[in-house]
């Protein structure tokens, strides 16, 4: 994983967002609610874990590599044509077959990865809509993350986040499909109360820049069990 400055760092984005969502939600939760303590609903308990199942399940799946498809008969590798019979002409020999195009290696698992932390970028920026991740804060959301038993990297990773949380324009334009940009605006809301101007501007914002319809942010604030305001 390629962060800020070009220096690597290798970890477990999923694991780390099921940690965050697994938190909490909004300021009584999520983000903030890891500074409050606050329990999660139970609602939104099945949102984080049907995230993290999500990402899992991609994960494993992107692993498995394909089953070669079984000649056809007469075709077995290693079988030699029957002898010619005498006086008979035997047909010309088949043309070579095609072989099939090169499969691309997957990138299954590194996509998976790009997308856990492009939605734990979005909580992060979510949060800090109104600029209310101070270094107390911080220190506060970073110890609750110890249960979620960090590595170095991992810490060090939500540690630099935290001190320069993407902006909005940086979230968007990392968005690639609708399927994403659902997820990444419901992040977003989990992250925050949206109980401040700053809060409410910013969501707005985010739906727009993410062409997300009426319809499908009643859709998300309802499985959410959160108001749109």
């Amino acid at each position: 994983m390629v962060e800020r400055g070009g220096k690597i760092r290798v970890f477990n984005p999923e694991k780390l967002l099921g940690g965050m969502l697994m938190g909490g939600t909004r300021r009584r939760g999520g983000l903030g609610g890891m500074l409050s303590g606050g329990s999660v609903a139970l609602g939104l308990v099945g949102v984080a874990m049907a995230a993290v199942e999500h990402y899992t399940d991609k994960s494993h799946a992107s692993t498995g590599g394909a089953v070669p498809p079984v000649p056809p008969p007469g075709r077995l590798s290693g079988t030699l044509p029957p002898p010619p019979v005498p006086g008979v002409s035997q047909p010309p020999p088949p043309l070579p077959e095609r072989g099939a195009p090169a499969v691309p290696p997957t990138t299954g698992k590194s996509s998976t990865h790009k997308d856990a932390v492009l939605l734990i970028r979005a909580m992060i920026a979510a949060a800090n809509a109104d600029g209310v991740i101070d270094q107390e804060e911080r220190h506060k959301i970073l110890s609750k993350l110890q249960s979620v038993d960090l590595s170095r990297e991992e810490h060090a990773f939500i540690a630099n986040e935290l001190l320069a949380p993407r902006n909005l324009e940086e979230i968007i334009k990392e968005v690639q499909s609708q399927e994403m940009a659902r997820e990444v605006y419901a992040v977003s809301l989990m992250a925050i109360e949206v109980d401040t101007e700053a809060e409410k501007t910013y969501m707005n914002a985010l739906a727009k820049g993410l062409g997300l319809s009426d319809a499908a942010l009643d859709e998300i604030h309802t499985e959410l069990g959160i108001g749109r305001r």
